[in-house]
Formats: structure tokens, C-alpha cells, sequence
């Protein structure tokens, strides 16, 4: 089998989404108030994204080292029922969320930018890596975004990923001429 054919053949199986917060669906930018509240900023292209593959009913879950109430808030917006923060060693998380969930590793996109992820992109069934990512992540990454985290990698998975498995047709058929209206 081929690599690209051993890529598609893994993205049929996929269920359950992984994103890493910051560096992924961010650009790994905190910025810091003089109250020491934290502002984050998120790209609206991977908000779109990640609602098109729940629309497709594939599962999103956010796992992140660090603790923001700025994740839960863009977590509520987008429906996100399964985020993990402050999670230094995410494969505890992952563990959680197998368990929670019924899911197998093969049922697993993880999509990554640092060396924290590793270990769960090892295990997942698909591992993703931002353009931006460590060069130690691409190297385990079966998919790698041309796009950077925080600047439209999450759309650009999601979209690969409906691709992949036949989904994109139903949601692009509603924006397409004599589709269906709204988003």
C-alpha cells in the first residue's frame, strides 16, 4: 500500500478530532492584560471548520497543557461538549476521552504543533502537524497542514478530511448554485 493510499485508508476511520489549543488554533500567541487576564485569538476560517466536520458528525475534543477561560468560551461557542486543560501529559487526557467515548486509537485524528503532542500523536490512528510545527512533530505526522496554526490549518484538515471520507459533498452542496441556504 502506498503512503498516500495508507493516509486515506486511515482518514475513512475517523470519528473523534483532536485539536491542540494553543499553536494550532491559535498562533501560540498569549497576550497578557495588566490584570493578568489572557486573551487569546482565534481564527474564524477554523471555527467554520470545525463546525463543517461536526455538521458531518465527526467529533471535536480540544486537549490543552494550559488552563483558559478563553478556551472554554470559544469551546461554548462552537459546541465543543470535550475539552481537557491543564493537562501537561496529554496522553492522560486522551486516555480520558477513549474511555468516556468508547473510541479506539484508530478512530482518532490528532492535530499537533509541539513536542507535548507527541505522544498522543503517536497513539492517535492520524496525526497532524501545522505547517509551523516542531520539526521533530512533522516527522511522526502522517499529514502535514500548508497552513499555519492559528491562520486557517484547522479549516484546512477539516476540509482535507471531508474530502477524504466522502463528507464534503453535503456540506458544500448547500452553499453550492441551487444548493440550500444558510450556513
Amino acid at each position: 500500500m502506498t503512503k498516500a493510499a495508507d493516509i486515506e485508508s486511515r482518514a475513512r476511520k475517523i470519528t473523534t478530532v483532536i485539536f491542540d489549543v494553543d499553536g494550532v488554533l491559535t498562533d501560540g500567541s498569549v497576550i497578557v492584560d495588566a490584570s493578568g487576564g489572557e486573551i487569546k485569538r482565534f481564527n474564524v476560517q477554523d471555527g467554520t471548520g470545525i463546525k463543517y466536520l461536526e455538521r458531518a458528525g465527526v467529533r471535536v475534543v480540544l486537549i490543552s497543557g494550559r488552563d483558559s477561560r478563553a478556551v472554554d468560551a470559544r469551546a461554548g461557542e462552537l459546541g465543543i461538549e470535550d475539552v481537557y486543560q491543564g493537562y501537561k501529559d496529554k496522553v492522560d487526557a486522551y486516555g480520558e476521552l477513549k474511555k468516556l467515548r468508547g473510541l479506539g486509537d484508530g478512530e482518532i485524528a490528532y492535530v499537533g504543533d509541539d513536542l507535548p503532542d507527541i505522544p498522543v500523536m503517536r497513539l492517535a490512528g492520524l496525526a497532524v502537524a501545522v505547517r509551523n510545527a516542531r520539526p521533530e512533530v512533522k516527522s511522526i505526522a502522517h499529514v502535514v497542514t500548508e497552513a499555519a496554526g492559528g491562520f486557517g490549518a484547522a479549516r484546512e484538515f477539516a476540509e482535507w478530511l471531508l474530502k477524504s471520507t466522502g463528507k464534503w459533498e453535503a456540506i458544500w452542496s448547500r452553499y453550492a448554485p441551487g444548493g440550500g441556504a444558510g450556513a
